[in-house]
């Protein structure tokens, strides 16, 4: 994606208004056991409908094409979160949605993108990997001719993203840091071209799993590189390789990408849990893990943690 073939202001700005009736303008917080010399902030995306910041890119990308979802229906893969909010945006919208999940999916999100959908076969697993999900994906894509809803790297998507942005903007003024969990990347260049357009000197660091380090390894490389078959507690983030889409922007705009030690989210679930009395995931909490291990390295003035997904069991 060329810079003139990102998303645009314009398009951005009618995502917000396309998603407005739909999905939580969610708070920003102090946190204040957070502090040091920053002032420390929590995006509360646990309280979108579907309790993460999915419902974003799942609703812009069917309301700008919803004739045709409406008369194809839709198809999305997901480890869980998306899976979730395209089944939820699917079944407001009236469209006909099928999920591809893999087997090793949480029994609780499979449930729940079940339960949101109103259809038990509205989900049909995988294998376990990245690259099984998406081979079947494309085979039922292909077969029944459905629109797809890409997970993080249409354009559509990437703009429902930057809505989130556009809030940070709205609530912060002057320049800040925000910190962003990363996947396949669409949240984290949703947000660097919201943030970076309108103030440049705002700092935006991606966050991820080590055991995955797919974002981090493609942006110290510049260019995309897979990660081998891995697991993470933090489910929510095992894209195997960044969009080529999102990563072009990510390349152009994002100042740093930092990893975390598997153990490192638990301690900020935990964190969340007793100083925040908060419920995040271990994906949702890599923002303030992030911050808490000194990974940011030396951080002033005002700093966002995007807090993504709160679907956690225990």
């Amino acid at each position: 994606m060329a810079e003139n073939d990102a998303p645009n202001d314009r398009e951005i700005n009618e995502a917000r208004a396309r998603i407005a009736p739909y999905v939580a303008r969610t708070p920003l917080v102090r946190a204040y056991a957070l502090q040091g010399e920053a002032r420390a902030w929590l995006k509360l995306e646990t309280l979108q409908p579907t309790n993460s910041f999915k419902v974003r890119p799942a609703f812009n990308s069917m309301l700008a094409r919803l004739d045709e979802a409406r008369s194809r229906g839709v198809v999305a893969s997901s480890s869980g979160n998306f899976a979730q909010a395209v089944a939820y945006a699917a079944r407001e919208l009236g469209a006909h949605a099928r999920i591809v999940m893999p087997s090793n999916t949480s029994p609780y999100k499979i449930a729940r993108t079940r339960a949101f959908a109103g259809r038990d076969d509205a989900v049909v697993l995988s294998g376990p990997t990245f690259d099984e999900r998406w081979a079947l994906t494309e085979k039922l894509q292909k077969e029944s001719g459905s629109l797809l809803v890409h997970p993080y790297d249409s354009r559509e998507t990437i703009a429902g993203d930057a809505t989130l942005g556009l809030e940070l903007l709205d609530d912060l003024g002057g320049d800040f840091t925000v910190v962003v969990p990363a996947s396949g990347g669409g949240l984290l260049a949703g947000v660097a071209l919201a943030v970076k357009t309108a103030r440049p000197r705002a700092r935006v660091v991606g966050v991820q799993s080590k055991a995955n380090g797919s974002m981090r390894a493609s942006f110290v490389a510049g260019s995309r590189r897979k990660s081998p078959p891995f697991t993470s507690v933090a489910d929510s983030l095992v894209a195997a390789i960044p969009g080529e889409n999102t990563f072009a922007i990510i390349k152009r705009l994002v100042d740093d990408v930092v990893d975390l030690e598997e153990s490192e989210f638990l301690d900020a679930v935990k964190f969340l849990a007793l100083e925040q009395k908060l419920v995040a995931e271990p994906g949702g909490a890599a923002s303030v893990a992030a911050l808490r291990t000194g990974k940011l390295g030396r951080v002033t003035g005002d700093v966002v943690c995007i807090v993504s997904g709160g679907n956690a069991i225990s």
